[in-house]
């Protein structure tokens, strides 16, 4: 005959109240680690956004020149606060601008995002715009101007891009600096 079987329950399997307070407290911890890294990087995604825009198209542009054979621009519209790259063909002239090289837009206006200025634009040599719009130029023949550009972000920090001559990459500097 079978013989029912007694479950028998421990009473001695749950958590104490130590145990989840030091569980608690190593969350906390952990927390307190990582917000300051979370708030940080949900802020500077619009400067981050804005930095690999001018550097990948400052990049392209000089690949594009030589590759192409053309005078590309970067335009940057201090007043509506905008920036646009465009190109002109070296060799074709239109004859209703009196030849001199027509440039073609491209279509790809990008706005600055929301807290962001551009303040200015200085050449290399003492040349400063900051009204209208300034032509940043990359020749066919692998260089462009030297030229930086300077933005200013709503709690009024000031950051400057450099674009060199004849190397690819634009330096970054977080503060305002000239020429």
């Amino acid at each position: 005959m079978l013989t029912p079987k007694k479950i028998y329950f421990n009473k001695n399997k749950a958590f104490t109240l130590i145990e989840l307070i030091v569980v608690i407290a190593l969350i906390s911890i952990m927390l307190a680690f990582a917000i300051p890294r979370l708030d940080n990087s949900f802020f500077s995604n619009n400067k981050r956004k804005l930095s690999s825009w001018i550097l990948l198209n400052v990049k392209s542009l000089k690949e594009k020149a030589v590759r192409e054979q053309t005078k590309n621009i970067l335009t940057v519209d201090i007043d509506n606060n905008q920036m646009w790259v465009s190109s002109e063909t070296v060799s074709g002239e239109s004859p209703e601008s009196g030849g001199e090289p027509v440039a073609a837009p491209e279509k790809n206006e990008y706005k600055l995002p929301d807290g962001f200025r551009l303040m200015d634009v200085e050449f290399l040599n003492d040349e400063k715009i900051t009204s209208g719009t300034a032509e940043i130029h990359f020749y066919a023949q692998g260089y462009s101007d030297k030229a930086l550009i300077h933005i200013e972000d709503r709690d009024e920090h000031r950051f400057s891009y450099l674009i060199e001559s004849f190397l690819l990459h634009v330096k970054i500097e977080d503060q305002y600096v000239e020429f």
